[in-house]
């Protein structure tokens, strides 16, 4: 587990829809990590917030912002409630020693330590799911979305040379050569497509029909 001293802010890029990330986050504060959701979703903005630790655990929001297909996760993190119940113990035991004019209550302060990292490795052990589940989950949804691309390519078939030429056309009139092309095709060629498909998808992102 890495290990992060209480991180307040912090940004992810996925490459998932808007719907498709809320849904991802939903498995992954509820199923994954069993934490009490308080789920939210606008039209615009989905949100996602989420008690991590229990009752005097940090507070989590989640905010997604659209960007074409894509989307980056805003992870803002609250302390309020561990912050007050340690502030409380803390007065607990200095009202006990002044009242018993001892200073034996202050033993009690050996618990703030251990509830302070208990605290910030539930909010460790949270990114840590994050980073290794996103990732898997973008993958799933890549898959499936190439299904329904290969589904759909069947049901229309097209010559894929002349869809490459004008992907071509496009790139030089663009940018003057066809390497990025090239090399996106390259790419989808490696991550187990047919040439063919490769171009096609290309197309159907560019715009070229």
């Amino acid at each position: 587990m890495s290990f992060r001293w209480f991180p307040s802010r912090i940004q992810k890029f996925v490459r998932l829809t808007s719907k498709q990330a809320y849904e991802s986050l939903l498995y992954l504060t509820g199923r994954k990590i069993g934490a009490e959701n308080f789920q939210s979703e606008t039209e615009e903005k989905p949100y996602v917030e989420a008690k991590i630790g229990g009752a005097i655990g940090a507070v989590v929001s989640i905010r997604i912002l659209p960007e074409d297909g894509a989307c980056t996760l805003v992870f803002s993190f609250s302390y309020e409630v561990p912050l007050v119940t340690i502030l409380a113990v803390l007065a607990a035991v200095v009202a006990l020693s002044l009242i018993l004019n001892t200073v034996v209550p202050m033993v009690g302060l050996i618990i703030v330590l251990p509830l302070i990292l208990w605290v910030n490795a539930g909010v460790s052990r949270f990114l840590d799911t994050v980073n290794e589940t996103l990732p898997r989950l973008e993958e799933e949804y890549a898959h499936m979305a190439l299904m329904e691309a290969r589904k759909r390519w069947q049901r229309e078939p097209k010559d894929t040379e002349a869809l490459y030429r004008k992907l071509c056309k496009k790139h030089v009139k663009t940018w003057g050569k066809t390497y990025a092309l090239d090399y996106k095709i390259a790419e989808y060629e490696k991550q187990g497509l047919t040439r063919e498909e490769a171009v096609r998808k290309t197309a159907d992102e560019e715009g070229i029909f």
